[in-house]
Order: C-alpha cells, then structure tokens, then sequence
C-alpha cells in the first residue's frame, strides 16, 4: 500500500557541497541536518551519522551460490569518502552493522576497509555494535575503528542500532538516532509508484536510512506524531499526509440515514 502524500521541503539548506538539500531538525537544543546522502550530521560537533553499510552483503550471498554483481562494497566507501571530504567532519559514527555476515572478513574487504580508514585518518571513527556487526565477528586489529555499546552518548544525543521502545531517552532528556529498520517510503499509487529512502523522527528517537549500496528497505507508513523525510540523493523533503476529500453534503446525509436504517 502506498502513501499519499505531499513533498515540501524541511528547513532546506541553501549552501553547496554535500549540505546542499538537506533539511534541519531541532533536538535536545541542536540542530542535526538530514542529508540526501542518507546521512545525519550534528552540526555542534561536526559529528557524521550513517547507518546499516552491510559491507560484504553481495560477496556473503556470492558465497552462498545466489548470483548478485560485486563492487557493492567499493561503491559505499566511495560515496563515504566523498560524503567525510563535503562535510569535513570531525568523527564518524557508524549506527551498526558495518559488515553483513562473517563472509565480510576475507582479505578483498578488510583491505578496502584499510584503505578507506587510511584516506581519513584524522577522523575519529566509532561503531555502535550491530546485531550483524556481533554475528560478523572482531573487526581485524589495528583497522582504526573503535567499537561501543549501544547507549553511546554524544552530549545529548544517545547512539543506537535498534530503534529505543524503553522510553530511557525521554525519561533523560535525550534524543536517540538509530538505524536498522532500513526505512523507506513508497510514493504514488500501483500504476506509478516511487521507492525513496527516509528518515523517520520522533519526538524523541530519529531513525536513519540504510547508507549501504546492496541493502532491502522496510516500508515506513506514517502516523501522527511521526514526521517523514525522504531523499532521491540530491534533496530532502519532509512528507505530508494529504489531507481526506470532504464528503459531499447531500452525499453524507444519505450515508447518515442508511445507517440509521440499518441499526
């Protein structure tokens, strides 16, 4: 079932480079900017967000007899580094599963993990542990990449995998950014429907597109008290639900009384 909806544009930004399209949010007093790269940045710290990169997915399936194309995994580190250089951020967190399966870990990936990590050394890079990132295994020694707990703090920002349902970020005062849902939304009807990465925010809790090249998506069908931002890569526009035609007059007097008729 698809959304009927209407694009507007969410706080747009009007600059250059990889801020350009992308929409602001308030919380917990910062302003973190929605990026059509399918990325968060917390514009305080300098902070880049990205989720669900599932680096080895396609050479997993390889392995397991499906044929799927390669190159899935250079393409996803190519669209990171042009995404660190645009926003020249300070530290990168990675909200879990950072690597698919422990297929992930033969030689062809770890190197180009290496060498993406070396081209960005002075960026501090922490991955929030994912449910495939503990079924993958230890990343390789010495890879640069530092690996936390879900429950992370960045000030007043609280870092996760799995969207909270425990209410510990309102009861602190927090706002938790997470992935793992992959969410997307589908736009237009059976005839001419559109599929676009989204994010997903809540009062309390944001939730990012999957930033990986080979990743599925779960359908996001908003509901009041949600806000929805979808990204075709180039912009950000936030969802608006269009609003129901009002029946006509003459139209809802007849439903009235034939109901009347049928109790």
């Amino acid at each position: 079932m698809s959304t009927s909806a209407i694009l507007q544009p969410g706080s747009p930004s009007t600059g250059s480079g990889p801020s350009a399209g992308s929409a602001a949010i308030v919380a917990a007093s910062r302003e973190l900017r929605l990026l059509p790269q399918r990325a968060l940045l917390d514009t305080a710290s300098r902070s880049l967000m990205v989720a669900d990169l599932h680096l080895g997915k396609a050479a997993t399936f390889r392995a397991h007899g499906l044929p799927v194309p390669s190159g899935t995994t250079e393409r996803t580190l190519a669209r990171l580094d042009a995404l660190l250089a645009g926003t020249a951020a300070r530290s990168l967190f990675l909200l879990g599963d950072l690597l698919h399966a422990p297929e992930a870990l033969r030689p062809s990936i770890t190197k180009a993990l290496a060498d993406w990590r070396a081209r960005h050394a002075r960026v501090e890079v922490i991955l929030v542990r994912g449910n495939h990132d503990a079924r993958a295994g230890k990343l390789p020694a010495g890879c640069g990449i530092d690996t936390v707990a879900p429950g992370h703090r960045l000030g007043e920002l609280r870092l996760l995998h799995e969207p909270p349902d425990d209410g510990q970020s309102e009861r602190e005062g927090a706002f938790a950014l997470s992935g793992h849902l992959h969410p997307v939304c589908v736009l237009g009807n059976r005839a001419d429907r559109l599929r676009l990465p989204c994010f997903r925010v809540r009062p309390h809790d944001a939730v990012l597109p999957a930033f990986g090249e080979f990743t599925g998506g779960w359908q996001v069908r908003p509901v009041p008290g949600e806000r929805v931002f979808v990204t075709d890569g180039t912009r950000v526009l936030e969802l608006s639900r269009r609003p129901r035609p009002q029946a006509h007059p003459s139209r809802a007097a007849a439903t009235h009384s034939r109901a009347a008729l049928d109790r």
